[in-house]
């Protein structure tokens, strides 16, 4: 890994539940920041690699990894701090109007369904298959493809499109950076082998409000969060997961726009 990452860049990956680090990376860099020293380093940034890492763990279905002695220790005081904060704050009522088959608010984290049994997942139709930004998603091997069609339109600037398959035979999958209205946003698409079923749960955190709509004949899902929102829906065998650094109204019309 080439540089350190920022929490911004963390929080992003925690939101969409999403990383392409592997274990062995997310450890380098909790080493990274416990050798600053007690007096310099970072719980919070600490915190949020954790997450990451329960999140890797969880999706490649393995034992938690041991760490050393002082790793432990932060990430004791770490959690400590998090107890010590939630004790003098007041949580606000959320408002959480999706059915609970499909996602259910533990906490303040939203359990979903990964293989979206009992939400609508096919797509009425395909209109955007003549967008060049659609086109190019096909040439990843990913098709057909139902995009908010506002991804298409001028007030958004796609900036980076990676390539996030591992193994094929699973799934292909590739994450599209872009800027939408001056808001920095990044969707992953995974198409997976048919019948292929995940197991567990996905999992949306430090939500604040969650919401089901409809759009092109699917349901989606709507996340809204202090800083942020995400957008989740599945057609067929293909899941996509939308994050989006803007208020939830405009979240919403993004969302509505799919096609």
């Amino acid at each position: 890994m080439k540089k350190v990452l920022s929490k911004k860049k963390l929080k992003r990956m925690i939101s969409t539940d999403f990383t392409k680090l592997s274990v062995q990376e997310i450890k380098s860099l909790i080493q990274k920041e416990t050798e600053k020293g007690v007096d310099n380093l970072d719980t919070n940034y600490i915190d949020l690699c954790f997450k990451l890492l329960e999140i890797k763990n969880n999706k490649l279905e393995i034992k938690q990894p041991k760490f050393t002695k002082s790793t432990k220790i932060v990430l004791v005081a770490a959690a400590v701090m998090v107890v010590f904060l939630s004790v003098f704050t007041v949580s606000a009522q959320l408002n959480f109007d999706i059915p609970e088959k499909i996602a259910q608010l533990i906490g303040d984290n939203a359990e979903i369904d990964p293989n979206y049994h009992f939400a609508n997942t096919t797509a009425d139709g395909y209109s955007l298959s003549d967008k060049e930004l659609v086109k190019e998603i096909s040439n990843y091997g990913i098709f057909p493809v139902t995009i908010p069609e506002e991804m298409t339109k001028e007030d958004c600037k796609i900036k980076k499109i990676n390539d996030l398959t591992t193994d094929s035979t699973i799934s292909k999958d590739l994450e599209i950076e872009f800027e939408y209205l001056g808001n920095q946003g990044n969707i992953t698409i995974q198409q997976f082998e048919k019948n292929y079923e995940l197991i567990g749960n996905d999992t949306a955190r430090d939500v604040i409000s969650g919401q089901m709509i409809s759009a092109n004949g699917m349901d989606i899902l709507v996340f809204e969060r202090e800083d942020n929102c995400t957008i989740r829906y599945k057609d067929n065998c293909t899941e996509y997961n939308i994050y989006l650094e803007c208020d939830l109204k405009t979240s919403i019309n993004f969302a509505k726009s799919i096609k």
